[in-house]
């Protein structure tokens, strides 16, 4: 369903719509502008500022409605791009009959601007740019009236059928599958008997709004704890399979994990080495900042609860040995390719 805001924007599209068809057709009609097509082309993470029919009713605030021609050789070229910061930066090109191009503007947004606003003052720089650069009535040439068309050949019957068999119909084109790998570090508590760190290594395959992830962590023999009169080395690794939300720039997961803790114990009297084995669910949530045109940074945290987990044999049980729920967090260099 769309949200309030993207309804008030479509109504703010129309009315600018109507606003131009009355304003072109009494006022502007008699300043008439040579056509222009309109080229716009954004981020993928930047739908919102995609909405080509938006920025065109929006034009039509400042130019008549006849100036926008999908067939016609001048051009008003659009490049919206995000800045590393989160801003947006709007490169505007207008281009003659002969593709040179006579009028060029640059302009960066600040995060805090939506799609709508970069998009109504683009119009807006756009349309006075057009009436800047449209050649004086005395220097048009006139225009030549276009050739008639040849004429259609007669299609040829189908033989020894009444009519001939429809066409099949254009199957529409798969959404594109991108694949990414991302290495980064993570810290836990409630997995081990103390905060631990470990590495991160991920990897899976993204649609433009759902995405599949594997994910491995290992955190290596880093301290010993005290466990009663036993002192006992910890390590851990882990692996999770997760169902992704994304819409730029949060993240949000379900996933199931498994993986193994052992322990080993340096006491003499209690010397000896265990491992636990454990498979439970959880959830991940987080924010990715795109800085490259492959490369962003990711922040996550997440919680899971252990749903079976074997006992360790090397000491008494301990808290951290039950089955209870342990939290991680840790950032990461993502690869999309």
């Amino acid at each position: 369903m769309r949200s309030r805001t993207d309804f008030w924007r479509s109504w703010s599209a129309f009315g600018a719509a109507a606003l131009g068809v009355a304003w072109s057709s009494s006022a502007l009609a008699a300043d008439e502008l040579p056509r222009h097509r309109v080229e716009l082309t954004t981020d993928r993470t930047l739908p919102g500022c995609a909405d080509a029919f938006e920025f065109k009713a929006l034009l039509t605030n400042w130019v008549p409605v006849s100036t926008i021609d999908p067939t016609a050789t001048r051009a008003l070229v659009v490049r919206i791009r995000r800045l590393p910061d989160g801003g947006k930066s709007v490169d505007t090109t207008i281009t003659d009959e002969n593709g040179v191009a006579v009028s060029t503007d640059h302009r960066d947004y600040s995060p805090r601007t939506d799609c709508f606003k970069v998009l109504y003052w683009t119009a807006f720089d756009a349309g006075t740019r057009i009436r800047a650069t449209a050649p004086k009535k005395e220097e048009q040439a006139p225009t030549p009236p276009p050739p008639p068309p040849p004429p259609s050949p007669k299609p040829a019957p189908c033989p020894q059928c009444p009519a001939c068999p429809p066409s099949p119909p254009t199957a529409a084109p798969a959404p594109k599958k991108r694949g990414f790998v991302a290495l980064g570090g993570i810290v836990s508590s409630g997995l081990m008997p103390d905060w631990a760190p470990g590495l991160r290594v991920a990897g899976g395959v993204q649609l433009p709004q759902l995405s599949v992830e594997l994910d491995a962590r290992w955190m290596p023999l880093w301290n010993t704890r005290p466990a009663g009169p036993t002192e006992v080395e910890v390590h851990a690794f882990t692996m999770t399979g997760a169902g992704c939300l994304k819409r730029a720039p949060f993240v949000g997961c379900l996933f199931v994990m498994g993986g193994t803790v052992g322990a080993t114990a340096l006491n003499r009297r209690y010397a000896g080495h265990g491992m636990r084995g454990m498979f439970g669910i959880g959830a991940r949530s987080g924010v990715e900042f795109p800085f490259a045109q492959r490369f962003a940074v990711r922040l996550e945290v997440e919680v899971a609860i252990p749903l079976f987990a074997t006992g360790l044999d090397t000491i008494a049980p301990s808290l951290w040995e039950t089955l209870r729920p342990f939290m991680t967090g840790g950032g990461s260099l993502v690869y999309a390719f």
